[in-house]
Order: structure tokens, then C-alpha cells, then sequence
């Protein structure tokens, strides 16, 4: 009896572990110590587990083309919890500002820190901006 118990409880440790095993922390992947601003038009707004995805068509300051950049935020449950949907805060076509953090691999994209709507009001969603201070850079 005793042993079904153990293997009961060791079971179900695994089993509720597993799930935290396939998270990744969003630091991994992106440099929030190298903050960056773009802008762009937003073309297209994901908004599905397990994060928010926006793609803005933003022009190279380089080469003049536009290139289609990938940010990513929070899950949406996050953004819903304090009143932001996709179709009442961010309608396609307009253009926006964020700042971000870049993506590690050199990729178009990164993790929202900030946003600046078309009508100019700020959405912060990150609050470590690297120095552990909270200010922004």
C-alpha cells in the first residue's frame, strides 16, 4: 500500500512538472538590456495562447524596404485582465510605436515592453527594463 502511495505522488509530481518544463522565459530568447524602438503598420494580430502576436510592416532605415517584423507580449488572458482586446486597441492599418525587446538570433522581432497607439496613448507591459530600476532607458 505504501509503495502505491509513492508511486501515486511521484506520478503526479512528474505530470504537474512537465508542463512548466516547456515554458521558456522571455529573457531567453530576447534582450531586454538592448532595448529598441520601431514603427510600423500593423498588418495582422494573433491573439492565441500562449502569447499575443502582432506583425508591423516596418521600413529599413538602410535599405528603405519594408520588412515585416513578429513582436510578441503576454497571453491574452493577460491583456483581457486589464481591459485590452485585439479588434478595440490595435485596428489593422494603423501605424504604431513600440518599444521592444530585440530578439537574441537577430530575427524581425521581439517582446513588447511598450506600446504607443496611433492616437499617442502609452501601454507599458514591461516593468524590468535590465538595471532592475523600473526606469526606462
Amino acid at each position: 500500500m505504501r509503495k502505491l502511495f509513492v508511486i501515486v505522488v511521484a506520478a503526479t509530481i512528474v505530470t504537474v512538472a512537465i508542463p512548466a518544463l516547456a515554458h521558456h522565459a522571455s529573457q531567453a530568447e530576447f534582450d531586454k538590456n538592448s532595448p529598441r524602438t520601431i514603427s510600423g503598420v500593423l498588418t495582422r494580430v494573433q491573439w492565441t495562447n500562449p502569447h499575443v502576436r502582432w506583425y508591423i510592416d516596418v521600413k529599413n532605415e538602410k535599405t528603405g524596404e519594408v520588412e515585416t517584423w513578429m513582436l510578441q507580449g503576454s497571453g491574452p488572458g493577460a491583456y483581457k485582465a486589464n481591459g485590452i482586446s485585439a479588434s478595440g486597441v490595435f485596428p489593422i492599418g494603423k501605424t504604431y510605436t513600440a518599444m521592444i525587446a530585440p530578439a537574441r538570433d537577430g530575427s524581425n522581432g521581439g517582446y513588447v515592453m511598450t506600446w504607443t497607439l496611433p492616437d499617442g496613448n502609452k501601454m507599458d507591459f514591461w516593468h524590468d527594463y535590465g538595471d532592475g530600476s523600473g526606469e526606462k532607458p
